[in-house]
């Protein structure tokens, strides 16, 4: 079958590398930033994109939520009230047009993301009077990729219908497990049912792609459950699909702590069941795996990007958009312009305050200098490509790759014994594409530099 992959993930090897790292959608990633980052910083950054024309990609954080998910480590804003929308779009709206007006109207918008919370949370009408807005103040291509998160329990059929009309042409939903065990234990009810309907409604309104997300690791899950679940999942038929496994953090996140039962979580033996099982079942049904936790059908363009080359990593995970400066919208957004990254004001009132005030609301930032840069390319490389060609990147930045990264090889070394990857050519094994952040890893100075102590990063499996 397309797809096929042929792997022994031996309860011995996933134990070990089993460990806090980063997921690297960023280099560096974002415990490095400083609040020393200024609205300077980012002006000048986006008049450099001018000069070079770069073509650009936006992320609107539409954070609200009636709910809170167990699992959830994502920053969002629960309330049934719904008249916290109003100044929420009053808000993002004014500060579309402060940062617009920095960019040259020629350079070209190719990619639009919704994230959240929950976008679908906002009304249509609410949806069509913001998104109106962001229409009228960018120059977006004609073939972009428009992307909304829903989720299928409080997303309408007017929502699909007022989205698509928009030219939103790519759907993503979470749905993480359907055992109702689970989901009751994780506080997110959403039967199959109301799942199937709302993509059979998106295909009708010829939505592009659909995105599922399905989580393991998770309270009462086991093998034979979340097969269940994966059979499920393949009669849905979605056109991409994210495994992730669960980080359960509940010293850094309260709502784990209070809510989700440790003794409740599979074992790491169980959970390396359900991982494989998984893995098994999609890559026997058709599904591509495409590196850390990503599998797609053979005829998506980001099978085609990873078989080219092309692929791209960014915030929103895997994309086929490369080169582009992101730039983001609403509380904790990130932006990534040319070689700095920045990250918006984490809270409501601080970030209206800022608005209020026609100031950019940003918290902190980085502007990456020549190491990081070098880093950066390698990382990204083993996490798209697979693997990471020294003579280019010694021609790109004038290096020798051995030397510079003497140490960092030197640790390689054990990575490459335990078969994930060809060392002299850091080309990343079949195996070791369930390990790409382990081996990025290796890279990353700042990691090594604190021994790998974080705890703030998920487990890599």
């Amino acid at each position: 079958m397309p797809g096929t992959l042929q792997f022994d993930l031996t309860n011995k090897l996933l134990e070990k590398y089993s460990i806090a790292v980063p997921r690297y959608t960023s280099y560096p990633t974002a415990p490095e930033w400083t609040g020393k980052w200024t609205e300077e910083d980012y002006i000048n950054a986006t008049k450099l994109g001018n000069k070079k024309k770069t073509p650009v990609s936006l992320y609107f954080h539409l954070p609200f939520c009636e709910e809170r998910c167990f699992f959830c480590a994502c920053n969002v804003v629960i309330s049934k009230q719904r008249k916290i929308v109003s100044p929420y779009i009053k808000h993002i709206k004014k500060e579309i047009q402060l940062v617009s007006s920095l960019i040259d109207k020629t350079r070209v918008v190719q990619q639009i993301h919704l994230g959240g919370g929950t976008p679908t949370y906002f009304s249509p009408d609410e949806i069509k009077d913001f998104f109106s807005d962001v229409r009228d103040r960018f120059n977006i291509s004609k073939d972009c990729e428009i992307s909304v998160e829903a989720d299928p329990r409080v997303t309408s059929p007017e929502h699909l219908k007022t989205l698509s009309g928009l030219g939103f042409n790519r759907l993503s939903m979470g749905i993480q497990d359907f055992n109702m065990e689970v989901q009751k234990a994780v506080g997110r009810v959403q039967p199959f049912e109301i799942t199937d309907s709302l993509i059979k409604n998106a295909r009708e309104l010829s939505f592009k792609s659909i995105n599922v997300d399905l989580i393991y690791g998770l309270p009462y899950q086991t093998k034979e459950r979340f097969s269940k679940t994966i059979d499920l999942i393949l009669q849905l038929n979605p056109d991409r699909i994210a495994l992730f496994h669960y980080a359960h953090l509940p010293e850094l996140i309260p709502h784990q702590k209070k809510y989700i039962e440790s003794k409740a979580l599979p074992s790491s033996d169980v959970k390396i069941e359900i991982f494989q099982e998984a893995v098994n079942k999609l890559t026997t049904n058709g599904y591509i795996f495409i590196g850390l936790d990503h599998f797609v059908k053979p005829d998506d363009e980001m099978a085609h990007a990873k078989k080219n080359k092309t692929l791209h990593r960014n915030f929103q995970g895997y994309t086929t958009k490369a080169g582009c400066d992101l730039y983001g919208f609403g509380i904790t957004a990130i932006s990534n312009i040319q070689d700095t990254y920045c990250q918006n004001i984490k809270k409501l009132s601080p970030y209206y305050d800022a608005i209020d005030l026609d100031k950019l609301p940003l918290s902190r930032g980085c502007i990456l200098n020549n190491d990081d840069k070098i880093r950066k390319d390698v990382i990204m490389k083993i996490l798209c490509d697979g693997e990471v060609i020294k003579s280019e990147i010694e021609e790109k930045y004038n290096i020798n790759f051995d030397q510079y990264f003497s140490h960092a090889l030197e640790n390689l070394k054990e990575l490459e014994n335990d078969g994930l990857v060809e060392g002299s050519k850091i080309k990343v094994t079949p195996i070791g594409q369930f390990f790409l952040r382990n081996i990025a890893s290796v890279f990353d100075y700042y990691y090594e530099r604190k021994n790998g102590k974080q705890r703030i990063f998920s487990k890599s499996i």
